[in-house]
């Protein structure tokens, strides 16, 4: 989240991170029954949303410019793009990478509840705004950003 506050025009707002938790699941094959490998396995989401103070297809031109930088962490280059308009899609996905943002037709929702009830969920809120719709009455369009899962911890059998 950092590389893209500190590269991009993308300013931070809301940060949602769930830590979930999953008790091992047994596969089968065609003629198999397969053991669960692990007992549990934990594993963090992270989807930060932002705001910019430029029009969204300046921000997204600015994003794709830092994607191209020697060493950058961010994966969106203009080669993933091509000759499209980026802003037309509302979406940029690569390397686990996903970005979002709201169009004229279609806003951005708000952190949807997770449908499971072994997680912890965290809102952290950057700035009062409460929620997606208060970033977007204040700062206007809504970019977010979510991150690839990460699984952490695994109690193995």
């Amino acid at each position: 989240m950092a590389t893209y506050a500190v590269s991009t025009p993308l300013e931070p707002r809301l940060l949602v991170i769930e830590d979930r938790y999953a008790p091992g699941v047994a596969g089968s094959g065609l003629f198999t029954l397969h053991r669960a490998d692990c007992r549990v396995s934990c594993r963090m989401l992270v989807t930060a949303y932002f705001s910019s103070p430029l029009p969204p297809a300046e921000t997204l031109s600015r994003i794709l410019d830092a994607g191209e930088r020697a060493l950058s962490g961010i994966p969106f280059t203009r080669e993933l793009v091509g000759s499209d308009r980026p802003h037309d899609s509302g979406e940029l996905s690569r390397a686990g990478h996903t970005l979002t943002w709201d169009r004229p037709a279609a806003p951005l929702p708000e952190p949807a509840e997770s449908p499971y009830d072994h997680r912890l969920r965290l809102l952290c809120e950057l700035s009062p705004e409460g929620g997606v719709q208060g970033v977007r009455s204040r700062y206007g369009t809504v970019f977010a950003l979510t991150l690839p899962p990460v699984t952490y911890y695994r109690v193995p059998r």
